[in-house]
């Protein structure tokens, strides 16, 4: 259940790989969107965006950071990321906001989404495809945590203008099949909604956060970690390979 944290931990900061933190080109996609201008603004990820960008960073990561990203922003921000990919061995894809799946693909919701027509897929949302395919290509190991399956009001716009179609649109994202060095962890179950939470970070990321503070502990004291954040409810679904040959 916890696979997705724990090999993140062993990509960013288990202690025996902190000699070689720097020996080889680490790249990150970190996306953080609250101010919907057509919804509710979500009080955390900003926030997360916010606090995982830092801890990457220090853990040698180049971070192409964005916070209430608008389509064009979004892209913008994800042509940048894929320049850096060029000559990666690691790469992490952090993402918190909103998020649907269609007919089983999973969307992206950037700030300035309406969804008011069923064009909206198209022209106002962003695949996670996209990102995906472009490190895989890139990178030789990937992860990508997706915080995005809190409950999305403008679903129920693009509901209304896909009429008969409606009933593609399932709740939370989809279970997302991943190439192999790649490793796709969500805040929940596939089909599933999660908690925005109501402290300065989400459920999700600060149980993840959490994890990354303890970095220069034993990897005993990493497993207790995780097996006590899972205790307390805070585990996320992770999808594809349960080990990955990550080079460092």
């Amino acid at each position: 259940m916890f696979n997705g944290i724990r090999i993140f931990l062993a990509i960013v900061c288990m202690p025996f790989l902190a000699t070689f933190a720097f020996a080889n080109k680490r790249t990150a996609l970190v996306i953080g969107n609250s101010l919907y201008a057509h919804a509710t603004p979500l009080a955390n990820p900003k926030n997360d965006a916010v606090a995982v960008a830092a801890t990457l960073r220090d853990f040698g990561f180049t971070v192409v950071e964005a916070h209430d990203t608008s389509r064009r922003a979004l892209e913008t921000a994800i042509v940048k990321f894929n320049q850096e990919l060029d000559g990666t061995t690691s790469s992490v894809f952090f993402y918190a906001g909103h998020g649907l799946q269609v007919d089983g693909i999973n969307y992206l919701v950037p700030v300035d989404a309406k969804l008011e027509t069923a064009a909206s897929l198209d022209f106002e949302l962003i695949k996670l495809d996209v990102i995906q395919k472009g490190m895989e290509a890139r990178s030789l190991s990937n992860i990508l945590i997706l915080d995005a399956c809190r409950n999305n009001p403008l679903a129920r716009n693009l509901a209304r203008s896909l009429g008969t179609r409606s009933s593609t649109i399932g709740r939370g994202l989809a279970s997302q099949e991943a190439g192999v060095g790649t490793l796709i962890s969500f805040s929940t179950q596939p089909g599933n909604v999660a908690l925005d939470g109501t402290g300065r970070n989400s459920p999700y990321a600060g149980a993840l956060l959490k994890l990354l503070a303890i970095r220069r502990e034993p990897k005993r004291e990493a497993r207790k970690m995780a097996f006590t954040v899972s205790r307390r409810g805070l585990a996320g679904f992770a999808a594809g390979a349960t080990s990955v040959g990550f080079v460092i």
